[in-house]
C-alpha cells in the first residue's frame, strides 16, 4: 500500500488511501482464491473442505487482480475518490507486490518450467524438501518478477514526468496491456497446469482477455482526444 499512498500524497490525505487500499487489498485476497479454485476444480471438486483453505497455499495472480481492482473501484466511487489517478497510482503498488510475492515462488520453487540449456540463468533445485525441479529449466516465475519490476520503474517514471500529458487512468490500462502480453508469452515457459480453450492455460485466456479490453481503452484515451485537440 505504501507506494500508492506516497504517488497520491499530494491530491489524496493518507487516510482515504488506505481507506480505499485496504478494500482493494481484501478483494484482491478474495479473488486470488476464486480464480484458483475455479482453475484447479477438478481438485476441489472432491475436496470442497479445502476450498476456503487459504493457508494452505493456492492463489492466482489474476484473480488478485481483478478482485482488487474491483473492490477498490467500488469503495473509490462510493467515497468520492478520483478514480483515473487512484488506478494509476495503484498499478506500480500492484506490480511491487506481485514481484515481491514471486520472491517466495523462486525459494520455493514452485510453478514448474520447460527444460532448458544453453542460456547462463538455467536453473535446477537440489534441496530434495523443495518443490522444485531437478532442472535445467527456465526460471519463469523470475521472468515474471524482472517483468513487474520493470513495470514498476517505468510507470513510476510516467507519473512523474507525465503529469498533464497524460490523461488519468491510461498509465493503469497500459499497465494492464504490458502485464496481459508478458504473462501470455512467459506462460509458454511454465508446466504442470491444466489447459483449457484452444489448448490455453486459464492465466493466457485472462491475458488474452485483458489485452482485448485495454487496447480499445487505451485508443479512445490517448489517440481521440490527440485528434481532437488537432481539429480545434
Amino acid at each position: 500500500m505504501a507506494l500508492p499512498v506516497r504517488l497520491l500524497r499530494p491530491r489524496v490525505a493518507e487516510d482515504e488511501t488506505y481507506a480505499v487500499a485496504t478494500w482493494g487489498v481484501v478483494g484482491g485476497i478474495l479473488g486470488a482464491r476464486v480464480v484458483h479454485v475455479v482453475d484447479r476444480w477438478d481438485l476441489y471438486a472432491d475436496h470442497p473442505e479445502q476450498i476456503l483453505a487459504i493457508w494452505t497455499g493456492g492463489i492466482a495472480i489474476w484473480g488478485a487482480i481483478i478482485g482488487g481492482v474491483l473492490a477498490g473501484y467500488l469503495v473509490a466511487r462510493r467515497r468520492g475518490f478520483p478514480i483515473g489517478a487512484g488506478a494509476d497510482a495503484a498499478a506500480p503498488g500492484l506490480a511491487l507486490g506481485m514481484a515481491i510475492g514471486r520472491i517466495g515462488d523462486i525459494i520455493n520453487g514452485e510453478h514448474h518450467a520447460v527444460a532448458c540449456s544453453g542460456l547462463p540463468w538455467c536453473v535446477g533445485y537440489t534441496d530434495p524438501n523443495t518443490l522444485g525441479q531437478p532442472g535445467p529449466v527456465h526460471p519463469a516465475v523470475a521472468y515474471e518478477m524482472l517483468l513487474d519490476l520493470a513495470a514498476v520503474g517505468v510507470m513510476v517514471w510516467l507519473l512523474r514526468h507525465g503529469a498533464g500529458r497524460i490523461r488519468e487512468g491510461a498509465i493503469f490500462w497500459l499497465w494492464v496491456l504490458y502485464y496481459g502480453v508478458g504473462r501470455f508469452l512467459i506462460s509458454f515457459l511454465r508446466i504442470g497446469d491444466p489447459t483449457s480453450l484452444l489448448g490455453l492455460r486459464q492465466d493466457q485466456l485472462i491475458s488474452l482477455g485483458a489485452v482485448i479490453v485495454a487496447i480499445p481503452i487505451l485508443t479512445l484515451m490517448t489517440v481521440v482526444p490527440r485528434r481532437e485537440r488537432l481539429a480545434a
